[in-house]
């Protein structure tokens, strides 16, 4: 499978010396990718766009050159060619597929001043929207591939040490392109967001990218697998999270973590805001319903058109990580899994707490804490307490509010960026709830959202026979204490408590729960 050292072949501990002798490129092969661009860029300047035909603008090389991650076995180039014949989004739209043809057509006519032989001139579905040919540019190198991609120069003359102005992604938005049409667009963006990092950094990216082509790609040649693109992204995530963006880290822990992170898909929701934002409403507003679509949700740091891994069949993709898991490249010398890094599905996000005509509170939360331990954080959890109030959201737009419930996460309502929520004043109206007992004997019992747990309890007692010293209630899972009030567990109109009895080990907790009996 591998012409070389294998992979799964390689202790952890040597992961470092494998991506050194097997992974990186020599320079033999780099001047022949590098003579290779040149010729295909002589090519599109002077024989394919000439005067007054579509005018060239300028030409960027792209893909693994680029970002400093190519592997000794890849053998490919792409080129992002600017056009002045695109004016907009929707005239690269309207016109790309005949700058293909003309591209075509010359190729066919004048291959014979770009190389010593041409051949395999084809349309790549895996890379949407360009043209790919083979060339021979010596006669003792091996073949290289060329992807040639027509774009719309949207960055015009902006600077690329800063994000460009919000109007450029409002266009975007607008043009209302299928997702990623439009990312070559940005690929100076792109070049610089990869090429910035650690060299250490490359090494993971080169690591998980042999792993995606020699041990994914290879077993699963027609699935719809996500793009490379993807993988890298995650692992860049995976690295910001995991080392706080450390320059040196051990190599065999971050490719344990990415692999990790990818059984875990199914959680992933990752986006980065180096370019845009959410100040913008309308670049906000698009994102935030780009973060709501099926995860897993991977943006593209440079195209929010672009979730990067959406429809692909990440499953395969966790079924390869896990068993490449198993393998002495994750185990160390006793043959236990490498430790990963503490990388979370989401980034932690501002909340922000508002009163009515008070001050608010500020705190910061992970995407999949349930609501119930969210309203543990000290400072909430004494306003809920002292002010018998819930927590509240209001969608955009939207001109009601809905209850944030115990059980559920914010992640469940789609949130995953910076956010506002409500400590709303106390519902005092009665609600109907059902207490299920043993036996399946459910009956139900009227009270008001702000009552105690308590109150409850206590009403059990006098209709049941049953001590709060020997039983306790339960709502989805979660054992109810009784200083809480229904609102502050999310209970509402028509759910369903159980009781249960107590376990020997409650009985200390039980003993404080006594001292709030003031409350019933």
């Amino acid at each position: 499978m591998e012409r070389s050292g294998s992979l799964f072949d390689t202790p952890a501990e040597r992961l470092d010396a494998f991506v050194a002798q097997e992974l990186l490129p020599n320079k033999e092969l780099k001047d022949e990718i590098d003579d290779a661009y040149r010729r295909a860029q002589g090519f599109l300047r002077d024989r394919c766009f000439r005067s007054p035909e579509p005018r060239v603008l300028k030409m960027v090389k792209a893909g693994p050159v680029m970002t400093g991650t190519m592997l000794k076995y890849e053998t490919e180039v792409q080129i992002v060619v600017f056009l002045d014949c695109f004016q907009s989004y929707r005239s690269e739209a309207d016109y790309h597929q005949e700058m293909i043809r003309l591209m075509k057509d010359r190729l066919q006519r004048c291959w014979k001043s770009l190389a010593y032989s041409i051949d395999d001139i084809w349309l790549d579905s895996d890379i949407p929207g360009s043209l790919v040919f083979r060339i021979q540019s010596r006669m003792t190198s091996e073949p290289i591939s060329v992807a040639i991609l027509p774009a719309y120069n949207a960055l015009g003359s902006c600077r690329l040490t800063e994000p460009p102005p919000p109007e450029i992604y409002v266009d975007l938005i607008k043009a209302k392109g299928l997702p990623g049409e439009f990312s070559p667009s940005f690929i100076q963006l792109q070049k610089s967001f990869i090429k910035s990092h650690p060299v250490k950094l490359k090494s993971l990216l080169r690591l998980v990218k042999h792993w995606y082509l020699k041990h994914l790609k290879f077993h699963c040649p027609k699935a719809p697998l996500p793009p490379i693109y993807a993988l890298e992204l995650l692992t860049i995530y995976a690295w910001e999270m995991g080392t706080n963006s450390a320059e040196n880290f051990n190599l065999s822990r971050g490719f344990v973590s990415v692999m990790e992170l990818l059984l875990d898909y199914k959680g992933i929701c990752i986006y980065w805001t180096t370019y845009y934002s959410f100040q913008n409403q309308i670049i906000g507003n698009f994102v935030k319903q780009q973060l709501k679509k099926e995860r897993p949700v991977i943006l593209d740091p440079v195209d929010p058109t672009h979730n990067v891994g959406e429809g692909k069949r990440w499953d395969l993709v966790a079924q390869r990580a896990s068993q490449c898991l198993k393998q002495i490249c994750c185990l160390d010398k006793d043959d236990y899994r490498i430790p990963a890094w503490d990388v979370k599905r989401a980034r932690s996000i501002q909340v922000t707490v508002r009163r009515q005509n008070q001050k608010t509170l500020t705190i910061w939360v992970d995407p999949y804490d349930p609501i119930h331990q969210v309203k543990q954080q000290p400072e909430l959890a004494c306003l809920l307490i002292e002010e018998h109030s819930f927590l509240s959201f209001q969608e955009p737009g939207c001109g009601e509010q809905q209850q944030l419930r115990n059980h559920y996460c914010l992640a469940d309502y789609g949130i995953f960026s910076d956010v506002t929520i409500w400590l709303s004043g106390r519902v005092t109206s009665e609600i109907q709830l059902f207490i299920r007992f043993s036996r399946s004997r459910t009956y139900g019992y009227s009270l008001r959202s702000n009552d105690f747990i308590g109150k409850l309890m206590r009403m059990i007692e006098e209709n049941e026979g049953l001590s709060p010293e020997d039983h306790i209630l339960m709502f989805q899972g979660q054992p109810l204490q009784m200083g809480f009030s229904l609102e502050y567990y999310g209970i509402q109109e028509g759910d369903t408590l159980v009781i249960s009895e107590r376990r020997v080990s409650q009985a200390s907790f039980l003993r404080k729960e006594q001292q709030v009996r003031y409350f019933f």
